[in-house]
């Protein structure tokens, strides 16, 4: 099993914070933390950029990079799924 950050770990009985539990110097920046802001992608800026792949690469890798847990590998999916659909990548 992969030693995993401390702070990637959900501990039982967290929960997500209201507006209202929110502290009033920390408001001016709720709206980056908005759940529904986090459901489509910035805009484009000048700063963005490609990756440019070399001539003749394949276009999708069959490999895992190390091995993961049964939990660990369904979480994966689970991020990758959400992150799919949201068109982050």
């Amino acid at each position: 099993m992969m030693p995993w950050p401390k702070a990637w770990a959900w501990k039982k009985g967290t929960t997500i914070a209201t507006v209202e539990q929110i502290l009033e110097e920390y408001l001016r920046h709720a709206k980056v933390f908005s759940e529904k802001d986090t459901n489509r992608f910035p805009p484009k800026q000048e700063e963005d950029h490609t990756i440019n792949l070399k001539e003749g690469a394949p276009a999708v890798l069959d490999c895992k990079i190390y091995p993961l847990s049964h939990d660990q590998d369904t979480k994966l999916t689970e991020f990758l799924g959400e992150h799919l659909r949201k068109g982050y990548i």
